[in-house]
């Protein structure tokens, strides 16, 4: 707290009222309200080089970014992750640039994939094993069992289909990368901007959609919002074969609960890897 303080004296900014909420300080001083979080990552200059300038007016010192407190303008959230996806779309477009790559770039994708993938599917032999041991299952047990199969199904087809993806790109030349602001949620798209760029970097620029995904899966037709974004950033054959991957794959369980939440937990996995399938198979359609 000593460095924001120092901070502020710096700026001449005698603050009123402190507030934290995560890594941000939030300071009210002259009926104006002030946002400061750590940032070392010179991500806006470069933004605004790309004629992208959907951010907040910030102030870069000391390690630190300062930018006026944004109020939300209480869009509805259909409407909301529209034009976070079209705005995502277009962060991709123009930041977008082809890197020749080295012998190992896809290798090192691949192989980081196929470890995990490994693990997912080790996690869940070890679980049911310890299920199938269970004198009397549990609800959240019985349900997993019932339905373990969708579950390997799931793994099987990322295993499969990481090995034809890996074929398909490991001769290629480059490789296409943009900034990705990986830290996508509904609460960092305020007023047309984009907030909490401190994670930014250049990568491939379908995390960020199967980031969102993953958090809203549930709340939106996925479909719908895949044709905003695919329509203003069209992926190529095998960006789209490794964006199927990465969603397919499923997460590890957190059952270590009371057992309404393990059963709740079992269900939302179930339910994610049903409407996964069902986006995939429409936007194959498509």
């Amino acid at each position: 707290m000593k460095k924001i303080n120092d901070l502020l004296k710096s700026l001449e900014i005698k603050p009123t009222y402190y507030r934290k909420v995560g890594n941000v300080h939030i300071i009210e001083y002259n009926d104006s309200k002030l946002v400061i979080k750590k940032n070392e990552k010179p991500i806006y200059e470069y933004l605004k080089q790309r004629n992208f300038n959907y951010y907040p007016e910030v102030i870069l010192k000391d390690g630190y970014e300062l930018c006026s407190y944004i109020e939300d303008n209480n869009d509805l959230k259909e409407e909301k992750i529209n034009k976070l996806l079209s705005l995502i779309a277009l962060l991709h477009n123009k930041t977008t640039y082809y890197k020749k790559t080295s012998d190992y770039e896809y290798q090192n994708i691949y192989e980081d994939l196929k470890v995990k993938v490994e693990d997912i599917k080790k996690y869940y032999n070890d679980l049911m094993d310890n299920i199938e041991s269970e004198i009397f299952m549990s609800p959240s047990s019985y349900l997993l069992a019932r339905h373990v199969t969708q579950v390997f199904n799931a793994i099987s087809y990322c295993e499969y289909n990481l090995d034809k993806w890996y074929k398909k790109v490991k001769d290629k030349k480059k490789i296409r990368l943009a900034i990705i602001h990986n830290n996508l949620e509904l609460e960092h798209y305020i007023d047309n901007k984009l907030i909490s760029w401190d994670k930014a970097r250049f990568d491939i620029p379908i995390y960020d959609v199967v980031h969102l995904y993953r958090q809203t899966f549930n709340d939106y037709v996925w479909d719908e919002l895949m044709n905003v974004y695919l329509n203003s950033y069209p992926l190529q054959e095998d960006e789209l074969d490794l964006l199927f991957i990465l969603i397919n794959l499923p997460i590890k369980l957190d059952i270590n609960k009371i057992e309404y939440e393990n059963t709740k937990e079992v269900n939302n996995l179930l339910k994610y890897i049903d409407k996964t399938g069902n986006l995939m198979e429409l936007m194959k359609k498509t």
